[in-house]
């Protein structure tokens, strides 16, 4: 995803990691509440599923999407060139949406499959390269003293020209696009590709335990480091707004804070708020019609509710890295296991899983 600053250092910390903010225990759910749709999948970080219980799950790593249902066997709807990834998967009707990225945030595109026909509807990449949408934005550690000598990436810095379609939204025939490099929200209609709204950067105090930790020098314990807001996943609520997941672009284990929010963009002006936050590794979304919204934690294994018209975060289920999340069919449909078979240890076998939950 983005340049993510103190993340390579952070995994040394995960000792001093802050607790996410308080979440009210959820009800213990009963043995039968929850079903597995499918199994042994490498890499589920994104999810879409149509009406009539058939969900399509991208492979991100493997570059495949999958077509999965209860019973079934799975079928491969679309797959990328070797060593590209897919995700950003919507379904609409009988339209599937999903996004194809490759290098290092260099390039990313949407295609739909419409009829069994494959067409691409949006160059994002090159849309991030003529516009750079948080170009004007700074980030880094901020007003450091004179002589306060830090490591390039953490020093001041304009939002850099990267891309990486990270889910999309359909709402009739505009799709928006959460790119995780760009750190902004696009649209495609009519056949072009514009920004609604670059996230804005979250700002946070480095403790001085977490700078001593991460073998940074004292000058930067109590300066504010202003991290990249890098949208995880989108989708269009009741009240017609967008709503996106933020996942800070620095330490995902908590060491510098719950930094993790739900964001309301107005599509028409742009106009960022902030529905609810303190989340740790945010990464999945799904908005019920009533307004409550569910949102994954990859990295803590938690699946949190926030109430419609509520700010707080209360757990709703415990799920082994939880990523992708959508609502249909009266249940909360989930991938959990997402980054199984990556370590490349023994014993590390790729199962990731569908799962519903009941609501």
């Amino acid at each position: 995803m983005k340049r993510t600053t103190l993340a390579a250092a952070s995994v040394a910390t995960l000792a001093l990691a802050v607790p996410a903010a308080a979440a009210s225990a959820a009800p213990t759910a009963a043995a039968g509440d929850k079903q597995v749709v499918a199994s042994k999948l490498f890499s589920p970080l994104s999810l879409a599923v149509k009406s009539n219980g058939a969900a399509f799950v991208s492979q991100n790593f493997a570059g495949q999407l999958m077509k999965v249902k209860k019973g079934k066997k799975p079928v491969v709807v679309a797959k990328a060139m070797e060593g590209r990834e897919i995700g950003a998967v919507d379904v609409t009707d009988n339209v599937i949406t999903y996004a194809v990225s490759w290098g290092e945030n260099e390039g990313g595109i949407v295609r739909q499959v419409r009829k069994g026909r494959t067409r691409t509807i949006g160059d994002i990449g090159a849309a991030e390269r003529a516009l750079n949408p948080d170009g004007s934005t700074v980030y880094g550690l901020q007003d450091l003293d004179e002589g306060c000598e830090v490591p390039p990436f953490l020093q001041e810095y304009e939002g850099i020209v990267e891309t990486h379609p990270y889910a999309t939204a359909v709402a009739g025939s505009t799709v928006y696009v959460a790119d995780a490099g760009a750190n902004a929200i696009f649209k495609i209609a009519g056949g072009e590709v514009t920004p609604v709204a670059a996230l804005p950067p979250v700002e946070v105090v480095v403790p001085a335990e977490a700078a001593e930790a991460l073998e940074l020098p004292e000058c930067v314990a109590g300066k504010t480091m202003a991290l990249e807001g890098v949208p995880t996943d989108i989708e269009v609520g009741p009240d017609g707004d967008l709503y996106v997941t933020s996942l800070p672009g620095g330490p995902e284990d908590g060491s510098l804070g719950a930094n993790g929010s739900v964001l309301r963009i107005d599509p028409a002006t742009g106009d960022v708020t902030k529905v609810a936050g303190g989340f740790i590794s945010t990464t999945g979304l799904a908005v019920a019609r009533n307004g409550d919204v569910y949102v994954s934690e990859i990295f803590t294994g938690r699946i949190l509710k926030v109430a419609a018209g509520t700010d707080t975060p209360q757990l709703f289920r415990k799920a082994a890295m939880p990523a992708g999340l959508e609502i249909k069919g009266g249940s909360l449909w989930a991938t959990t296991n997402a980054m199984t078979g990556m370590s490349g240890e023994p014993g590390d076998t790729p199962n990731g899983k569908v799962m519903r939950f009941g609501l």
